[in-house]
């Protein structure tokens, strides 16, 4: 007869051991030998959902449940194994009961089914009373910090600030310390505290993006360069688990090669979402036949006062409705500026898809029956990669929000043009290439912008040329800015007009800008305005100058879309070839140059002629009214064409390829 205390010993000495699988089959024979005792049936759902097996061991902790409702252990387990199938609304109600006891665990694990809700403030309480009930448990402030960075950095400062007083040793902390202070705008305390991270831990690479960008924002050029090769040796270096050294959508604004860019984008997909991840089984259904209407859904978190709304934001309306079924997707946050109410009334069905879990979501979606799924952002802020991971669509695309490959097993394709990816730099994206004829990036219906305010109104010389650059200051890398500087010094009397950048960085830039022999004064620094108003003053600008790591890509289209010309570099990656491309579907290709130099050359004989320089102007007012990038219409059948192709080819049971348009 077997003794099942003895053979449970034998069972966790093999696991403890390594022996995982044996001790499985082993616990196995004892829960089928006395099905009711609970210990070895426990410890099974214990081993299994170590080992991944997740559903399974929920069959036993069901058991388990079932003879004892309430027990505690088995509570908890539970609801770790509906996490990892992401059926987190489901474990809340066994982690409630739990936390209220102030369990420390209960209450992290509450935190984070919450959180993967999006149920932030609830998730936020839950880590709150995890700080009071255990402070020096590492789970509250690192979830807490992490979350609240997104949505209130002041809030996490102060929160990691008194964190530390527990844990000053601890370099995650310090880490997002340095994060938020970076969010605030104060550059020297967060790159103070970033290198504190790293002294403390050498091998947290992922406090060496946020340094990065600090270095960056504040124009420390050389605390940039040293950072940079610290972060190229890590990607030189096998690979680790967890995120690599800094997200995909920092990358961009740094001269990374287009491999590089590459493998960061593989290592955040892989990062982002569990290997555990199955995708969805869909029910059949009648798929549309050739010349039937698709259903193409837009995920995206902003549908708001954000870029891709500027660009996009007439497309839902534009589409041919007997083309296009169109759902829209919403995952990200709202604002009071009634994008997301537009976009629902100009689509055929919006999905609120806020405190669905990943999987969830995917299921709404799924019901849609939706034929394609076109994710706007990817890895952008705010972006649930997830509910695309789960292949809700038969085919799912990459478009306009993510200026890299996504190298993401769950995107098919990505939406470029020639220009945008010439075949030369193929081998930077993972994904099939889909190849539009009028360019990539769709924006908003132009119309005749009105007169700007006068010059001197907008702080501006009443003569001379006024060069601009309305770029963030995280695109301003030392090239670009050394570049402009020497077509300021070719063009007497012009000045250089760009937003305002932190304190710091000004104070850099007007130094290196005296160095150069040109007086800061030439410097003519905006401040930041509403969208309206910045748009209002644009045309006052006779040229507008790129940068080059990281190009301009919605500031070049409000450049032109006001009559302002724009003189672009195309550069060795998608980031830096936007503008090229834009440029060349409007009609002004002969603005694109092939070198730094060239474009530095290009700007300065236009401003060196003025009659040429008006000529270009005069050649831009007449391309706008028909240029496809800012024709909607027209640009969403491009896309309807892109859809029916990719289509086609799945019906066809033909695996995703490159195709043109």
């Amino acid at each position: 007869m077997i003794d099942p205390d003895r053979e449970m010993a034998r069972a966790l000495a093999q696991a403890q051991a390594g022996r995982v699988r044996p001790a499985i089959t082993l616990l196995e024979k004892v829960v089928a030998a006395v099905p009711t005792a609970i210990p070895p049936r426990y410890n099974l759902a214990l081993l299994l959902l170590t080992s991944g097996q997740a559903e399974p061991a929920l069959r036993h902790l069901d058991r388990i449940l079932a003879a004892v409702p309430g027990h505690p252990a088995a509570s908890f387990s539970k609801a770790r194994g509906l996490m990892l199938l992401d059926r987190s609304e489901e474990a809340v109600p066994l982690l409630r009961p739990l936390a209220e006891r102030g369990d420390p665990d209960a209450l992290l694990a509450l935190g984070n089914a919450l959180r993967g809700l999006d149920r932030i403030s609830e998730a936020a309480e839950a880590y709150r009373a995890l700080l009071r009930v255990a402070p020096t448990h590492p789970g509250g402030p690192l979830n807490l910090g992490q979350m609240l960075l997104g949505s209130d950095a002041a809030a996490a400062a102060e929160m990691l600030t008194a964190a530390l007083v527990h844990q000053p040793r601890r370099a995650e902390l310090h880490a997002l310390l340095g994060q938020a202070l970076l969010r605030l705008g104060r550059y020297p305390e967060a790159i103070e505290r970033l290198h504190q991270a790293l002294h403390l831990d050498p091998g947290l690479s992922q406090a060496r993006g946020p340094l990065l960008r600090a270095c960056r924002e504040s124009a420390d050029w050389e605390g940039e360069a040293a950072v940079l090769a610290e972060i190229r040796r890590d990607l030189a270096a096998p690979p680790r688990p967890g995120l690599g050294p800094l997200p995909v959508q920092e990358a961009v604004f740094f001269p990374f090669t287009g491999a590089e860019m590459r493998q960061i984008a593989a290592a955040e997909a892989a990062f982002r979402v569990p290997v555990s991840l199955r995708p969805l089984s869909r029910p059949s259904r009648r798929l549309p036949q050739p010349g039937e209407r698709l259903t193409v859904a837009y995920l995206s978190p902003d549908f708001r006062d954000h870029a891709t709304m500027h660009l996009a934001g007439d497309l839902f309306r534009a589409h041919d409705r007997d083309r296009v079924r169109v759902v829209a997707a919403s995952v990200g946050p709202r604002d009071e500026s009634g994008w997301a109410e537009r976009v629902a009334a100009d689509s055929d069905l919006f999905l609120d898809l806020r405190g669905l879990s990943d999987r969830a979501a995917a299921v709404r979606l799924v019901e849609a029956e939706i034929d394609l799924l076109v994710d706007l952002s990817v890895f952008t802020r705010h972006a649930r990669p997830g509910i695309a991971a789960y292949r809700p669509a038969p085919v799912q695309l990459c478009w306009l929000g993510l200026a890299a490959s996504p190298a993401a097993p769950w995107i098919d394709y990505t939406l470029v043009d020639p220009v945008l990816v010439p075949p030369e730099q193929r081998d930077h994206f993972a994904e099939a290439l889909i190849y539009l004829p009028h360019g990539y990036q769709i924006n908003q219906a132009w119309s005749p912008p009105a007169p700007p305010p006068p010059r001197a109104v907008l702080g501006l010389p009443e003569t001379g040329v006024v060069f601009c650059s309305f770029n963030g200051h995280r695109k301003l890398d030392r090239a670009s800015f050394a570049l402009w500087l020497e077509v300021l010094a070719a063009v007497p009397d012009s000045v250089l007009w760009q937003v305002a950048p932190p304190p710091e960085a000004q104070a850099r830039l007007e130094a290196v800008a005296a160095t150069a022999g040109i007086a800061p004064e030439r410097l003519i620094w905006a401040p930041r305005l509403p969208r309206a108003a910045h748009l209002a003053r644009l045309p006052a600008a006779d040229l507008f100058l790129d940068a080059l790591i990281c190009g301009a890509h919605t500031t070049a289209a409000d450049a032109l879309r006001c009559g302002v010309p724009l003189v672009s570099c195309a550069g060795d990656r998608l980031a830096a070839r936007v503008a090229a491309s834009l440029l060349t579907a409007v009609g002004l290709a002969d603005l694109v140059a092939g070198t730094p130099a060239a474009m530095r050359d290009l700007a300065i004989a236009l401003a060196q002629d003025p009659q040429r320089l008006a000529g270009v102007r005069q050649r831009l007012a007449g391309f706008l009214p028909e240029a496809v990038p800012f024709d909607p219409p027209r640009f969403a059948a491009d896309l309807e064409r892109a859809y029916r192709l990719v289509w086609e080819r799945y019906r066809a049971g033909r695996k995703p390829a490159d195709l043109v348009v």
